[in-house]
């Protein structure tokens, strides 16, 4: 087998679990003696083709440096398409692919790229395809459950703080010209799906393309769960709270923030984003022992992991999955996470606890459990490295060959 990667970022470019999740099965399936090959976007300072753990890299595609700030996001919804299906096309008359697999928002060549004759394969790991606003929130205040259409778009649009992981400014609800061009692109996201044999990385996804009109084929991420364990272990003093994202208001850690009142612990979040003055002023306001870090590259984390007590993952909206959950059960850790979208089963009986999303009464209340019920505890801790062996990449990858196979026959 001779197996393409279409993916926007890939490391050390990472944007979030996508491109550590594409990394990992990338590497154990060169392992399993095929050719694996990942195309992505080129960035200043790294090199145009690399081999890396027996997967051959080809930066060549145009996209933004982030999703963050309007001229990144306008490349990438119009340079990064047109550079996949010019890249793809001349890539595969070389190499000959038997299979083309996308990754997130890459999905949107699929109706150009069908014109090879090869097999297409999309993991539907976030919610363009499924949103305009790319995060299912509706009217910025719950789960969405609808099916969106141009007039709901606007409609939704005008009720939310934020767009993507920019803040929604006045210039972005009330013109017309941005509303279609994005509603546009969302359309095109949309359609793409149908020419793709689709994975979905949770039942939860899976039953949202269901919603949508197609069929999918779980498979979850994967975890290098090794690199979770043997941490050293964490300092005595305070107990710790670890929060890791971005800081945008849909991922919660302001919530966090605001169910530490009255509670004696230190909190410690690593992200960036639009929301930093705001948890910055919430920190100072009610005099809370919390501190904002910058994001740390991917193989620092499990160190953040080993340091703190326990981990919370406070999504407002519905996490397509939940990598947070499944790398704190890895190391040990309990963690609290919101009862919603994926999170919910990552977060198994036994592992975490789940409290109502957007309740911080709830999120402070199941804090405090927590922290006093030491027995409970050593309990969630102990049963956490085991339940996230499911995960492992050798587990996965099992799965992934086993759908190819299928596809090719």
């Amino acid at each position: 087998m001779n197996l393409l990667f279409v993916s926007e970022y890939f490391p050390p470019k990472i944007m979030g679990g996508g491109e550590i999740n594409l990394s990992l099965l990338a590497a154990a399936l060169a392992k399993k003696t095929m050719t694996v090959s990942v195309i992505t976007s080129y960035h200043p300072g790294l090199p145009r083709f690399e081999k890396v753990d027996r997967v051959h890299i080809y930066r060549l595609l145009q996209t933004g440096e982030s999703p963050n700030g309007i001229i990144n996001n306008f490349k990438r919804s119009f340079l990064f398409p047109k550079s996949i299906e010019k890249e793809v096309a001349e890539l595969h008359h070389r190499k000959k692919f038997t299979q083309i697999h996308f990754m997130g928002t890459s999905i949107i060549a699929a109706a150009k790229l069908q014109q090879l004759n090869v097999p297409l394969i999309a993991t539907i790991e976030s919610y363009p395809t499924l949103c305009p606003k790319g995060d299912r929130i509706f009217h910025g205040k719950q789960e969405c459950k609808t099916v969106c259409t141009i007039s709901k778009f606007v409609s939704c649009q005008r009720d939310s703080t934020e767009i993507g992981k920019m803040n929604n400014k006045w210039y972005f609800k009330y013109n017309p010209l941005f509303l279609l061009y994005v509603y546009n692109h969302y359309t095109k996201l949309k359609q793409s799906l149908l020419h793709c044999h689709l994975i979905a990385i949770s039942k939860y996804v899976h039953n949202v393309l269901r919603h949508h009109g197609v069929e999918s084929t779980i498979i979850p991420n994967a975890l290098n769960t090794s690199a979770f364990v043997h941490q050293a272990a964490r300092k005595p003093g305070k107990k710790r709270i670890l929060y890791l994202g971005s800081l945008t208001a849909f991922k919660g850690p302001q919530l966090l923030l605001e169910a530490m009142t009255g509670i004696d612990c230190h909190c410690d979040i690593y992200g960036e984003g639009p929301l930093r003055k705001k948890l910055q002023q919430i920190i100072v306001k009610n005099n809370l022992d919390a501190e904002i870090h910058p994001p740390v590259p991917s193989h620092q984390i499990p160190s953040l992991y080993s340091a703190a007590d326990i981990v919370v993952f406070p999504s407002r909206w519905p996490e397509p999955f939940g990598r947070i959950a499944i790398e704190a059960m890895a190391a040990g850790k309990p963690v609290i996470g919101a009862d919603i979208g994926g999170i919910r089963e990552t977060i198994m009986n036994g592992t975490g606890m789940l409290f109502q999303p957007n309740n911080v009464q709830d999120l402070r209340h199941k804090l405090k459990e927590l922290l006093q019920d030491t027995k409970q505890y050593q309990t969630l801790a102990r049963e956490g490295p085991l339940k996230a062996q499911r995960y492992k990449e050798a587990t996965v990858v099992v799965q992934l060959l086993k759908e190819y196979k299928k596809i090719a026959s």
